[in-house]
Formats: structure tokens, C-alpha cells, sequence
């Protein structure tokens, strides 16, 4: 028996005017997406404040970065741009591990016209009153959130943990509190955090040295900020949902931004996934299972603003990965005003569909209609 089998394959019956006819009407589909973009309100409206927030974060990448350099040298291998906002592998106020490449990517001072285009989303506008966490975790973008809302004039009720994961701020004597303390001396911003807790586990610190404890402790009482110390995870949360309520009692917050994936905000591991990053207005029920700050905010029905996954909101937003040198103000995707028409294109695209799926089933018929009326004469394909 031969090992081969011969197939005899059998045309699909649509003719060639009309695969040519598809290909064309393709052709001219995506054009039309290509070509009939919708203007982006929201850049159009917001651009002038976004390069000023650009502005505004790139003066205080260059106020920060000798005062780093005077503490501990940076390694350009960490830090390819020698930013000083790019810390340490390791520190004795390092709480846990965090990504070297998002750290890296967030060096680049359009990351404020991202927290600026994001605010302006959630509705938020001059003299509004914004919800802040902040961590050592990410100073940069720690930094584009104040550049943001210093551009916006809007106002904000800020709570910070003062230490840090691995690649942060995380170098002592120069925590997130003491950058936030030289940018407000040097003129840069006027925000302030108006508490701080050491964060970590449970908020508390759990496992780092005496040591480092004290030089988070110091880094607060430096910035003479008012200093939570809760006795759990739970608490930790409740007095973080207690300042903000008590800080909103004669107006309403118009959004709550975050930065970064602490566990007082967004929960335990399996928790926090729930909320993603970017802007949103509500989560999965099972967001909701332990209480967290971004589900108290989310079932307030006050949008929340999520720095997290940060390589991906990179792209999402224009901005390049692991710049290697110094990005100008007005790069990336973040200020192009216009975008996809989605409606316009998700009409074509269910219009080519149902064109195709038209020819073909018509071309069916006609080739069933045609092999009837021979009778069954001619050849037969054979397998």
C-alpha cells in the first residue's frame, strides 16, 4: 500500500471577480478607519496644561537629581539616564521587590501629561478637590501626579507611605518625603502629603531592621507630617478611609489617584488584580471582598486612577519603555488629539464580515444550483 494519499481538493466555488471584489472593498475599509479619525476632546481641551505639567515634572527631575547624587552614586547601569529617581537593589528601608524596567520607565517627565489626560477623564477640573496615595515606590511618577494637579489647580488630600520596594526611593535619607520636602523648598510644587505611615507590610514595616524603621520615622518627622501608625492591615485602612472623609466634609471628592500596588489600596494578592490600571468607575465583585481604599472611593462612585502596570500603561499612552536618554516635553502618543473612531470602525469591520459571508454563501448556491443541473454528469473528485 503506498504510504501517500492523494486528495483531490475542490475549489471553493466563489469566483475570481469576487475575491477581487473583497480585496478591494478590504482595501478601501481600512483607508476609511485610517482616515476618518475622531478628535480627541479631552487632549484638545487639556493640551496646554499637559505640557505645562511636563514642564513642571522635568524642573523637579533637575532640582532632584544632584541632591541624589550627593548622597549615593548612580549607577548608570540602574539609572541609564543618572536621574537619581532609579534607587537602590536593595536598602535598609527596601520593603519588598519591585521591577527594575517600570522604574526605569517612568523617567520621563510626559508621564504628567499622562496624570493630567487621566484626571481630566475622570471630570476632574480647577479648584477640585482629588483623593492621593503616593509610596517611595515610584518618586517619578510620584512627581507626575503633583506636576498634574499643580497644572490643573486642582486641590488634593494626600496620604503617603514613606518607604519604598527595590529600585525606588529608596536610598535613606533621601525617602519620597524628603524629595517632596526639597520640591516644595526649591518651589517646584506646594502640594504636601498631609500623613505618612511607614507602609510595608501592614502598613507598619514588618520585617525591616530597627535601623531602617528609624530612618523612615526620621523622614517623617522631617517633613512634619502627621503620622499614622495602625496595629493591623484593617486599621490601616480604616484611617486612611477616615482622613479622607474627614478632609471632605464640606465638598466631595471628584477623583482618587494612586500610585503604585500597596496593599491598603488595592488589597491582598488575588484582590489586587481586581483593579486595573488607568482610569475606572467600578471593579468586580470580588474587588469589593476586603475592604481596600480603591473600592471605598469606587463604591462612593468617585472614579478611580490607578498607576500600576506600568510598561503596559506606557504603551497604552505613547510613552517609550526604559528611555535611555532624557525624553523632551510634548513626546509621545499621550498628546495626540486624535484617535480611532472605534464605532465608525468596528461598522466596517461587521460590514466586510457580512459582505463576505454573502459572496460566499451566494457563490455556494450558485455552484450547488450548477452541479444539479448537469444531472451528475462530469467528472466526480475522487479521494
Amino acid at each position: 500500500m503506498s504510504s501517500f494519499t492523494k486528495i483531490y481538493w475542490r475549489s471553493s466555488g466563489v469566483p475570481t471577480w469576487g475575491l477581487i471584489f473583497l480585496i478591494v472593498v478590504a482595501i478601501i475599509v481600512v483607508v476609511a478607519a485610517e482616515k476618518m479619525k475622531q478628535r480627541d476632546p479631552v487632549v484638545e481641551d487639556n493640551y496646554a496644561t499637559m505640557v505645562n505639567a511636563a514642564k513642571i515634572m522635568r524642573e523637579g527631575m533637575n532640582v532632584l537629581q544632584p541632591l541624589r547624587a550627593q548622597l549615593a552614586p548612580i549607577n548608570p547601569e540602574f539609572d541609564p539616564q543618572r536621574s537619581g529617581l532609579v534607587g537602590l537593589e536593595n536598602s535598609i528601608v527596601t520593603t519588598n521587590h519591585g521591577g527594575r524596567e517600570s522604574k526605569q520607565t517612568t523617567i520621563n517627565p510626559n508621564w504628567a501629561a499622562v496624570a493630567v489626560k487621566l484626571l481630566a477623564e475622570a471630570g476632574v477640573k480647577k479648584g477640585d478637590l482629588v483623593a492621593v496615595t503616593v509610596s517611595g515606590s515610584f518618586p517619578a511618577l510620584n512627581l507626575a501626579v503633583y506636576s498634574a494637579l499643580e497644572a490643573m489647580e486642582a486641590n488634593a488630600v494626600i496620604v503617603a507611605s514613606a518607604s519604598s520596594s527595590q529600585w525606588g526611593a529608596n536610598v535613606p535619607n533621601f525617602l519620597w518625603l524628603d524629595m517632596e520636602r526639597k520640591l516644595r523648598e526649591s518651589g517646584v510644587i506646594s502640594l504636601h502629603a498631609d500623613y505618612a505611615s511607614i507602609g510595608g507590610i501592614e502598613d507598619r514595616g514588618i520585617g525591616l531592621p530597627e535601623e531602617g524603621l528609624k530612618s523612615i520615622k526620621a523622614s517623617i518627622e522631617r517633613a512634619d507630617v502627621k503620622f499614622i501608625e495602625p496595629a493591623n492591615y484593617q486599621e490601616a485602612v480604616a484611617d486612611r478611609i477616615a482622613i479622607f472623609r474627614e478632609y471632605s466634609a464640606e465638598r466631595n471628592y471628584t477623583a482618587y489617584i494612586n500610585v503604585g500596588g500597596g496593599a491598603t489600596v488595592v488589597g491582598p494578592p488575588g484582590i489586587d488584580d481586581m483593579f486595573s490600571s488607568g482610569l475606572q468607575e467600578d471593579a468586580p465583585a470580588r474587588a469589593f471582598a476586603v475592604e481596600t481604599v480603591m473600592g471605598y472611593f469606587l463604591q462612593e462612585d468617585i472614579p478611580g486612577i490607578h498607576f500600576i502596570g506600568i510598561k503596559t500603561m506606557a504603551e497604552r499612552h505613547g510613552l517609550p519603555l526604559m528611555p535611555p536618554e532624557a525624553v523632551p516635553v510634548g513626546n509621545g502618543g499621550v498628546y495626540s488629539a486624535t484617535t480611532y473612531n472605534r464605532w465608525l470602525a468596528l461598522g466596517l469591520a461587521v460590514g466586510l464580515f457580512g459582505l463576505t459571508w454573502l459572496i460566499v454563501r451566494s457563490a455556494r448556491i450558485t455552484s450547488l444550483w450548477q452541479r444539479s443541473g448537469h444531472s451528475g454528469k462530469g467528472t466526480k473528485p475522487m479521494v
